[in-house]
């Protein structure tokens, strides 16, 4: 495998541990206000409710058939509120591209992930507008835990919630080690943004190396010293 890169994680820091037991044991209140941002079919947000009996989830998926599917699967869960958008630093709407393994669609076209998973058909089956909204419009009174799996537009999803990200107590962000999606932000813009808004890096979790072993991507975990002191 390739030497770590300067801009890869200290070693030290990628954890083999669940990301979400890990946040689990880290959120320091029984009853968190939760984003789920990009809830796809809404496995996490299943998750969530498991890990957290007294929660309430904010679900956000930016695909109509999806998000239709998302509705339709939590509609007797009143702790879950679906929302069929995408998050973004604006409130508006913009294109959505739609590639043949859906949960690889983005608000950026893709470049990079063809590399990360060489060899696999991801084709461009369509593009579509969707609304976007940001997260100080959508959830004013701000959220304790915010997951973002956006596909590269995490850090654009974080640029529209600077209102509430002083309540946030965990952060949990897909993010890339080389761009995956025209003009992506990579992993230290992505931390030191969330370090001028007071949440430190805790560790990568669910790293994933491409067919020549760099680091491609992972899921990164950021805590409010009141939930880990000790960053």
């Amino acid at each position: 495998m390739p030497h770590p890169l300067p801009d890869d994680p200290d070693p030290a820091l990628v954890r083999d541990t669940p990301p979400l037991d890990r946040l689990f044991a880290l959120c320091p209140v029984t009853d968190p206000v939760i984003v789920d941002g990009g809830a796809n079919k809404g496995r996490i947000t299943d998750r969530f409710l498991a890990l957290f009996p007294h929660c309430r989830v904010l679900a956000f998926e930016p695909q109509p058939s999806l998000a239709r599917k998302l509705a339709k699967r939590f509609a007797a869960k009143a702790r879950v509120t679906v929302r069929a958008c995408a998050l973004g630093p604006h409130d508006g709407t913009a294109e959505l591209t739609v590639l043949s393994r859906r949960t690889l669609s983005s608000m950026l076209p893709p470049t990079g992930i063809h590399e990360k998973y060489a060899g696999q058909d991801l084709r461009e089956t369509g593009r579509v507008t969707v609304p976007v909204v940001r997260l100080d419009t959508a959830l004013p009174e701000g959220a304790d835990i915010i997951k973002l799996d956006l596909q590269g537009f995490e850090l654009a999803a974080l640029r529209g919630a600077t209102g509430i990200l002083g309540r946030a107590r965990l952060v949990l962000a897909e993010t890339a080690f080389y761009p995956l999606y025209d003009g992506q932000p990579l992993f230290p813009e992505l931390r030191d943004f969330l370090a001028a808004h007071g949440l430190a890096f805790e560790g990568l979790y669910d790293p994933f190396h491409d067919a020549s072993g760099r680091l491609a991507s992972g899921d990164a975990l950021f805590a409010a010293k009141s939930a880990c002191p000790g960053l």
